[in-house]
This record gives structure tokens, sequence and C-alpha cells, in this order.
């Protein structure tokens, strides 16, 4: 589970693996539903949205994807203004507060979308085959692919953003460095 604070509104996010579409054995049944491509016939990960206000819930929905599984942790989601982003498999999802309605949907990876982050009044979307930026209304500003996937299964970070723009290592461990416009700055070779 993941909170954000938004004004006097407190947003829950919650992993439900466990979520089955229209049965009533559901520990908690979601008043609206947004699926990504494929998900309703092969649904992969659901994450839950609960809006809190003076410890009521004012407000919910549930995320539906398909592609690869995703989880919740602290880069799996971002709060910004009146906007909450959210990665749930291959898509981004953009939710409008305090409502919940579906503002865009994005598929910005192939395979799975890791994490997001803001720069500037975009989004950088770490994903297993490419690294994405979207502007705010969901469209792909530019795409970025290695030789590789962008997972690492050693301690090496395998995506990290810096000052100038951002370094990747691939599964491989090829390093590239790309400019906040996508275009490729520098390229190592691990052989």
């Amino acid at each position: 589970m993941k909170r954000h604070q938004y004004r006097d509104l407190t947003i829950e996010l919650i992993d439900e693996p466990t979520y089955t579409l229209n049965s009533m054995d559901n520990k908690f049944i979601y008043s609206k539903h947004y699926f990504g491509d494929g998900a309703k016939e092969y649904p992969t990960s659901q994450h839950g949205i609960k809006i809190y206000q003076n410890n009521q819930i004012i407000d919910n929905c549930i995320i539906i994807g398909s592609g690869g599984a995703t989880g919740i942790h602290n880069s799996s989601s971002l709060l910004d203004n009146e906007q909450f982003l959210l990665c749930c498999c291959d898509t981004i999802f953009c939710l409008t507060l305090p409502n919940l309605d579906l503002k865009w949907k994005t598929r910005s990876d192939q395979a799975t979308c890791f994490k997001i982050f803001q720069h500037q009044d975009e989004y950088i979307i770490h994903g297993e085959l490419q690294v994405t930026k979207l502007d705010k209304d969901g469209n792909v500003k530019w795409e970025f692919g290695g030789s590789d996937i962008f997972v690492s299964i050693d301690e090496e970070e395998e995506f990290k953003i810096e000052n100038d723009g951002i370094l990747l290592t691939d599964f491989a461990k090829n390093k590239y460095k790309i400019d906040f416009d996508g275009k490729l700055m520098w390229e190592t070779s691990s052989r």
C-alpha cells in the first residue's frame, strides 16, 4: 500500500491481486473500473485507489492492466496537482482528483512500466523495453530502447535521472546516457 496527500484528501493505492471483476467475494467493491488494452480478457495486475476525506472514503476505482505484472512501490505512481498518475502493466493511467475520472491512458512500454517520474511539465517512464516521455495529455514525445531490457538482477541501478540526462544500464550491462529529448549522448558496451 502507498499513500499520497492532496490538500485535505488522502489517496490510498492498494495492490489487489485477488480482485475478480463482478465477484461478490471481493474484499471491497470498487465503484469505477478502468482497463488497459486486453485487460478484460487477460488481467495481470490490479491496483485499487481510494480517496479519503476526514477518514471517510469519498471515491474509489480500480485499474486493471494486462501485460507484464506491476506492483505498488515508491515510484509506481505520482501526484501532479489535480492529476494522479499510475503505472499498471504496460500502461500509464492519468486520473483527475478528487473524483478519479479517467483523463487519459497511454501504453508506454510493450511489456511493463516500472516507474514514473515528473520532469518539468512532462513525465518520464522507466519501462522494461524502453524509456518513454509523455506530455501532460499522455501524448508520446519520444521513446528510447537499448540492446537489452532495462532490468538488473544485481545491485546495479538500471535507471537514474541525473541533472543533464538519464543514465541507463541494460540486462547485458551495456550503459547509455540520453538527454531529456531522448537523444543518445553516449553508450558503452559490456563486451
